[in-house]
């Protein structure tokens, strides 16, 4: 038995309980709520989980990406941590969960202060990157960088605190489309944060972490990668699983 509700907005207190109250009076045992994109994460931390998404785009933009290969992807993430066996359990448990297949994954042990996780779905899948960086970080209660280059063309990165994104960056905001203003800016790094949060002076990730509208207009995607580590003092973020396995120390967790 289950309820099917539409809210656009986040899960208030008041929104919660009126749900509740309306799910006990028609007697069901289950929700599913469907909310917008910007909402949806704020659902999830309130305890429902993602079964589906309805997505939209325009055809001409699909036809971007029909009849080509796209160039490969790769990414990495950081835990703010110097425990490994706690991230190597971490890793254990949340990888096989992930859609998609995952044949392996590598811990590598801690550096300056961070403790690396590489995984092979995660370099074909960056979405699956970002998935697994935020279970890490709410499984840990810590500070995770999840970063990495896309499609060969543009970088990305996610901080996230506790299980929750404090700062997201694309290089190239509509990359795989167009968006809404104010996500466009939303893509766009904090360096004031980030300098809090990892030491980085802010200067130079605003320096570093800039935006375009074309690839062309910044640098080649694995250099601005091989800049945005350095400037977060991040160990081995300029590769993804496969060289993270010939690491000295790394835990490889084959599957």
């Amino acid at each position: 038995m289950t309820l099917r509700i539409h809210i656009d907005g986040p899960p208030t207190e008041d929104a919660l309980r009126e749900v509740v109250e309306r799910a006990r009076a028609e007697g069901e045992t289950e929700v599913v709520v469907e909310t917008s994109h910007e909402a949806g994460e704020a659902w999830i931390r309130a305890g429902f989980s993602e079964l589906s998404r309805v997505l939209t785009a325009r055809v001409d933009a699909l036809e971007q990406h029909v009849g080509g290969e796209r160039e490969a992807s790769f990414g990495s993430i950081h835990v703010q941590s110097d425990d490994v066996d706690a991230v190597v359990r971490a890793v254990r448990q949340f990888v096989p969960r992930l859609p998609g297949g995952s044949r392996g994954s590598v811990v590598l042990p801690p550096r300056d202060g961070w403790t690396s996780v590489y995984d092979e779905l995660t370099d074909r899948e960056p979405e699956m990157l970002r998935r697994l960086a935020r279970e890490l970080s709410d499984r840990m209660g810590a500070f995770v960088v999840a970063i990495g280059a896309e499609e060969g063309h543009v970088v990305r990165y996610v901080a996230l605190e506790r299980g929750r994104v404090v700062d997201e960056y694309l290089s190239v905001p509509e990359f795989y489309g167009p968006l809404p203003p104010g996500e466009v800016i939303a893509l766009g790094a904090n360096p004031r944060l980030m300098s809090r949060l990892t030491g980085a002076d802010a200067e130079a990730v605003r320096a570093v972490a800039r935006t375009a509208q074309a690839p062309a207009e910044l640098p080649p995607a694995r250099e601005l990668l091989a800049e945005l580590a350095r400037v977060f003092a991040l160990p081995g973020a300029e590769h993804g699983y496969e060289q993270a396995r010939a690491e000295p120390g790394a835990v490889d967790l084959p599957r």
